[in-house]
């Protein structure tokens, strides 16, 4: 009888080191320690805000779904850094499944690594985009059409760097702020200062002109008229000299001669 106990206490104990072996083992390939002969590390890091990015958000190239977001940290804690505003960036890991880097009928031609290096030299980065309005959002690898910056790091970095671009949302928010700024800064009183002036010096110069006209009334007529006469004058010159344009030569008209006369 007690060897019976005995007998069931030692498959009770069995089963549960055996279940608490697959337990740990579970939680351990979840929280991603597990081998997967698939993965390629990137990483990307983002000056601004990265709201709605978390552990397991999709990463998508170009729309289509090659991985996803492995760990979110600062620079600062996973580089040795010397510039403070670098250290304060948020270090995005990316776990990229290879198989999907193979854009080549041959596999022979080129490796995934290879491949997305090639891709970024020609321009890919790393977008932080909202899903819809869940409230999520997820890394968009793709080619912007703009001009970007291209910082890199100034530390060695463990895996292959992807550079960040802003979003679509971000950049409009960037220019709304520069907007504001400039005309927090632009003197709008003494805009309107100088243009109260310039009205009233406008005024008082057609004023002016009006004041001149109405006492000067009869002199501007005699003016006029001798502006008409000379005008006149001056075309029946013209006239004259395209007439005879021997005129120009000679100041009289020239004597006749004796047998002519």
């Amino acid at each position: 009888m007690a060897s019976d106990n005995h007998a069931s206490y030692t498959r009770i104990g069995f089963f549960v080191i055996v279940g608490t072996a697959l337990i740990l083992g579970t939680v351990v390939w979840l929280g991603g320690w597990g081998r997967n002969d698939n993965e390629m590390l990137a990483e990307t890091y983002f000056p601004n805000d990265v709201s709605g990015l978390d552990v397991g958000s999709t990463v998508n190239l170009r729309g289509v779904r090659v991985g996803f977001v492995k760990r979110i940290s600062f620079v600062g804690a996973e580089y040795e850094v010397t510039a403070p505003e670098d250290g304060r960036k948020i270090f995005v890991l990316m776990s990229l499944d290879k198989r999907l880097f193979r854009l080549h009928p041959d596999p022979r031609t080129e490796e995934p690594r290879q491949m997305l290096q090639r891709l970024v030299s020609m321009g890919l980065h790393a977008t932080v985009s909202a899903s819809g309005v869940t409230g999520l959002s997820r890394i968009e690898l793709n080619f912007p059409k703009g001009k970007v910056s291209d910082d890199r790091p100034t530390w060695k970095s463990a895996n292959i760097v992807i550079p960040s671009a802003p979003s679509i949302l971000q950049s409009v928010a960037d220019s709304a702020t520069q907007i504001l700024d400039q005309i927090n800064r632009m003197d709008l009183l003494a805009a309107w200062t100088n243009a109260v002036s310039t009205i009233e010096s406008a005024n008082g110069t057609i004023g002016t002109v009006g004041t001149l006209l109405e006492s000067n009334g009869g002199n501007v007529g005699e003016i006029l008229d001798n502006l008409r006469e000379a005008s006149s004058s001056i075309r029946d010159f013209a006239n004259e000299i395209k007439a005879n344009p021997s005129a120009l030569l000679r100041s009289n008209d020239p004597e006749r001669l004796p047998e002519t006369r």
